[in-house]
Parts: C-alpha cells; structure tokens; sequence
C-alpha cells in the first residue's frame, strides 16, 4: 500500500513575490517607526533643556516673589491674631470673626 505523502507543492512565483513585498513593507515600517520615535525623543530632549535654561532664567524673579509672600503671610497671621484678641474681648465682634473662619481667642480672666 502507498502511503500518501505529504509533498509541498511549489510556491508559484507570484505568491513569492507577495511574501517578498510584504517583507520588504514590514521592514520599511519598522525603519519608519525607528525613525518616528527618535525624532520624538529628540523634540522632547530639546523641550526640556529649553524648559530647564527657562526655569534657570526666571528663578531669581520666582524667589523674590516667594519672599515677599512669606513675608506678607507673617503679617497676615499677626493681623488674624490681633483680630482675634480683640473679638475676644468684644462679643458683638464674634459675628465677623465666624464669617471670615477666625477663631475667637479666649478671653482673658480678669485679675482678682
């Protein structure tokens, strides 16, 4: 008895050349994605040492005005304070100071 055989038939030339065209277009999709990818990579090196001398050049600038708010906090929670002793000491103030969040100070006791 004859055993079939499994024999591949000959490719034909067309189907060759499709597998041949088809490899070249995965090739050149690969180089065109390399190359798309290193020029985002560039863009975004360049971005950030034109952001990094930009933050370099406004820096002194920036820490005047952290300064200058710090300094204005200071005073501000100075005038909270002193708003709030005086709340303290008078009642018909208490209603500004719930309005603006304050907390009243405790008044102090007077002296026997």
């Amino acid at each position: 008895m004859n055993d079939p055989e499994n024999q591949m038939a000959a490719p034909a030339p067309e189907l060759e050349w499709q597998v041949a065209a088809l490899q070249r277009q995965v090739f050149l999709l690969l180089l065109a994605l390399i190359v798309v990818t290193f020029t985002i990579v560039f863009f975004l090196f360049y971005q950030s040492h034109i952001l990094a001398m930009d933050l370099d050049n406004y820096r002194p600038g920036a820490v005047q005005i952290i300064k200058a708010y710090n300094d204005n906090a200071r005073a501000i929670a100075s005038f909270e304070n002193e708003v709030s002793s005086y709340g303290a000491t008078h009642p018909a103030f208490q209603p500004v100071l719930k309005e603006f969040g304050l907390p009243p100070m405790a008044a102090p006791m007077p002296q026997k």
